[in-house]
Order: C-alpha cells, then structure tokens, then sequence
C-alpha cells in the first residue's frame, strides 16, 4: 500500500538521499521531511501532492534546482531556507502565499518569476538571497513582511504594481546596489528603515498618498543626491535621512512635522515652503554652524519662537532667504522679519535678483517700512 504522505523527519539528514522522486500517491510532504540532507541534488514530483509543511527543504544545501508541483497554494515557513546552491525555481500560478523565511539565504538564486495570483510575501522570504537582481512584485500583493529582501547585496531594480499598500520595516535594508524603485499612489505605509544602507539609490518619488515617512527610512543612503518632500507628508520621523551624505537638495513644506535635529545635515541646497510662497538657500559650507538653529526655527510652529531663533541665526545666507520668506507670508505680527528687512533692503535686494525671485521682489516692493 502507498502512502499518501512523506512523514515529518523521515529523511533527517540521511546522506543516502541524492535523487528523490515524491510518487504520484503522496499529496502531503511533512514538516522537516528533508531537512538538512546535504546531498539531495536532485529532487522531482510525480505527482501533485497540494501541501508542503514548514523546513520541508530546509538546509538541502546541494540542491540546485525545485520545480513544484501544479496546484500548490503556499510555499511555508523555511521550505527553502539555506539552500545555498539553489538557481532555479519554478513557482505555480496557484502559490498565494509564501511564508516566512521560504527561500532565506538562497544566495544562489539569480532571479525569481512571481505567480500573478500571489497575494503574500512573508517575514524574511528573500533575505540575503544575494544574487537576486531584480523584482517585478505582482498586484494582488498589499504588503511585503519584514525584511522580505533585506540583504539581497546585487538589486538593482524593484517594480511594484500598483496595489501595494505597506512596505514593512526594513524591507530593503542592506540593499547595497539598489538604484531603482517605484512606489505607486496605493502605497500608504512605509516602515521602520525601508531603504537603510542603500548606498546606491539616488532619488525616490514620494506619492501622494504617503502621509508619514517614518525613523530611519533612508537612514545611510549614501548616494541619495535630491529628496522633495511633498505638501501632503505630515511628518518625517528621526534619522530619517541621517548620514545621507551626498544629498545636495531638499525640498520641504512648513507643514510637515520633523520628528528630530540633523535634518539638514550635509545638505546645501534647500527649497522651503510655507502658504503657496518658496524660498531657495544655499547653505555656505565654511559658515555651516546654523544649520541647527535653522532646523529648530523651520520645526518650531510657534512664532515666538520662531523669532527667537531668526535672533540667534548669523549667518546671511539663511536670514535673509527666511526674512523674505517670514514677511511674505505671515499676516500675524511680522515686525522683526520686516525689521530685518529694512535694514538690510540692499542685501535682500541683491539676493532677490541673484535668485530670480520675481514675486518676492514685487510682494517686498509694495510693503511699508
């Protein structure tokens, strides 16, 4: 009599195991079925069997390639996990589901077909598959788990279709060599440290239905050259963009919250906005001692402070730009930033003209001192 199951344990390290063939008759493979036989080279299925448990492959780490079987649903927990040499594998279009750390540490694997039907990408799937390049993520997927493709060292490219509503915490972190993603106007989510250390992407398009980007995001995106931070982005969390040591340019609203000091680390051209009106800094690198200041006046929503701060500023190339920037758009008491102004009309006047501020030049032209 055929069994109809490949029990839990049943090849454990069994170094006889080199070739197997699953008969027509199983339909269950067990959990740990083959786990850790380092010398399965070759692994094929007769049949259909319509369930894999979890670690069912873990560690076979000669095998090289895994066609499954038509009809499976889910790849489990740690089916894959440390099958270092594995460089092929087919996934059925009924997979819907693949678990937690399925394919961790295949750093063999150079690329992946997604099933079209593929609704989860868990915990860990995919991490340090070092030898993945690229990702076309399909659309019934909402949400990728924690650390999906942290570490996959060789990505480049990531495309998401639209549908994707949460990228989890670190996600991509480690990915070294990753220069291009998408994010489409599903996506609402971001998490913890999504892009940590990825040195080599240089400019990512927030969409408008993203409201927060949250600590750590792009922390270490060394090759991070320009960031605009939409009107719609509410709050920026701490570290954000720490250590993001060739980012030249930033845009960012009056309305969005920053969640910590260092924003403006290493950046030398900003773009502020606040009601509708824009101003261009450029920040002096030898006369970089304000950028602190000028983080706490641009946070601060009270403006009391605010003047506090705009005191305390000495260098000209961040009070002039924030005077005319304060003047043209506060209707509350704005005393000290038209003060500021009059006294130094020629100064304003030359910044102006310097940096085509055309509006600006008419809006201060009509004002009273």
């Amino acid at each position: 009599m055929q069994e109809d199951k490949i029990k839990a344990w049943q090849f454990f390290r069994n170094p006889a195991v080199k070739e197997f063939t699953v008969p027509d008759s199983v339909t269950c493979i067990g959990n740990h079925a083959f786990y850790d036989c380092k010398e399965l080279r070759q692994l094929t299925f007769a049949g259909t069997p319509e369930t894999l448990e979890q670690s069912a492959f873990m560690k076979c780490s000669r095998l090289p390639e895994a066609v499954l079987p038509a009809n499976l649903k889910e790849i489990p927990t740690e089916t894959f996990s440390g099958c270092y040499s594995l460089r092929n594998v087919k996934i059925p279009d009924t997979v819907q589901t693949i678990g937690n750390r399925a394919f961790f540490h295949c750093a063999s694997l150079p690329e992946l077909q997604f099933p079209a039907e593929l609704h989860t990408i868990g915990i860990s799937a995919f991490e340090r598959c070092t030898s993945l390049k690229t990702l076309n993520i399909p659309e019934h997927v909402e949400e990728t788990g924690f650390r999906a493709f942290a570490g996959c060292w060789n990505l480049t490219s990531v495309k998401f279709s639209p549908g994707i509503r949460n990228i989890q915490k670190w996600t991509f972190a480690d990915c070294f060599r990753l220069e291009n993603i998408n994010l489409p106007e599903t996506l609402t989510e971001l998490g913890e440290g999504t892009f940590m250390n990825c040195v080599s992407l240089q400019q990512v398009r927030i969409p408008t239905s993203l409201k927060e980007i949250p600590r750590n995001t792009f922390l270490g995106c060394a090759g991070l050259l320009q960031m605009h931070i939409p009107e719609h982005v509410v709050r920026i969390g701490k570290h954000a963009f720490s250590c993001c040591t060739e980012l030249k340019k930033l845009a960012i609203h009056d309305t969005t919250e920053c969640g910590g000091s260092g924003l403006f680390d290493n950046i030398r051209l900003l773009h502020l906005y606040k009601n509708g009106c824009h101003v261009r800094i450029e920040i002096n690198e030898e006369k970089a001692g304000d950028e602190n200041l000028l983080f706490r006046f641009w946070t601060e929503k009270d403006n009391a402070r605010r003047k506090i701060f705009f005191r305390q500023l000495k260098n000209p190339a961040y009070k002039i730009p924030l005077a005319v920037l304060m003047t043209v758009t506060l209707h509350e008491d704005n005393a000290i930033y038209r003060n500021y102004i009059n006294h130094n009309f020629k100064l304003v006047s030359q910044f102006l003209i310097q940096n085509h501020e055309e509006e600006h030049i008419e809006k201060l032209l009509q004002l009273e001192y």
